[in-house]
């Protein structure tokens, strides 16, 4: 598994989950390196791991087996499709894991919703397809050229089989039912102008599990990590605590 990972000399580790197509969502995270080590593994289907389709299970296994070789807990931080794998992987191994912060994650996925967001997500792979298009996305993330110019290079060998598989890939509250035992703090994040089953899915966390704080924050919208990342790197030095 291909990984990205900053401030290899500090002892406490944050894993980040990134979200589909963009492995350098967390961009404006990374400067927590002075102080933390962070990994961010590239999700199976995309980054230098876009030969492969995703799927969810192989995916949430690898990455399990992965953070096990760790040694450690770690702190586990996912973004939209990384927070549902974040939801599973904590719900299912929660003994690899002290914390964990949710941030978008779509889990009350219904068959009336599904095609309207694959032709959403469809729409946008063929737009990330454009080279200028994926600079300009990773110049508003704060992205250095060279990453820039590898997220252009990653995006072209992103498969719409990918694409499908992220969207329909099975990770609902019915299917982990498990969630509701993590005896962990898990903070769960969406944005007041996001979609409602985002925030309806960060609402019904808290009301899964007493151990789950939820948090709607203003003037958001599915942008969390880039857009507001003062707020939310201070919620994650906060957590790592």
């Amino acid at each position: 598994m291909k990984t990205e990972e900053y401030g290899k000399e500090n002892g406490r580790i944050i894993v980040m989950l990134h979200g589909a197509n963009f492995v350098h969502c967390f961009g404006r995270q990374y400067p927590l390196a002075e102080k933390y080590h962070l990994i961010v593994p590239h999700i199976m289907g995309f980054g230098d791991e876009a030969d492969r389709v995703f799927d969810a299970e192989t995916c949430v296994k690898e990455l399990a087996a992965y953070i096990e070789g760790l040694g450690r807990k770690v702190l586990l931080v996912g973004f939209s499709l990384g927070a549902q794998l974040a939801f599973k992987l904590i719900s299912e191994h929660p003994a690899l894991f002290d914390a964990a912060i949710l941030v978008s994650p779509w889990l009350n996925k219904t068959e009336q919703v599904l095609p309207e967001v694959l032709a959403q997500n469809q729409k946008q792979l063929a737009s990330l397809k454009k080279k200028w298009l994926c600079n300009l996305i990773g110049l508003m993330n704060g992205l250095p050229s060279a990453q820039r110019k590898e997220f252009v290079a990653q995006m072209q060998k992103v498969r719409p089989e990918t694409i499908r598989a992220c969207v329909d890939n099975g990770i609902t509250f019915d299917s982990v039912p498990a969630f509701r035992d993590v005896p962990f703090p898990v903070i769960a994040l969406a944005g007041a102008k996001e979609q409602p089953d985002v925030i309806a899915s960060v609402e019904r966390l808290r009301e899964l599990n007493p151990n789950c704080r939820c948090e709607i924050w203003e003037k958001a919208a599915h942008n969390i990590p880039p857009v507001f990342a003062k707020r939310f790197n201070a919620l994650i030095t906060e957590t790592a605590q």
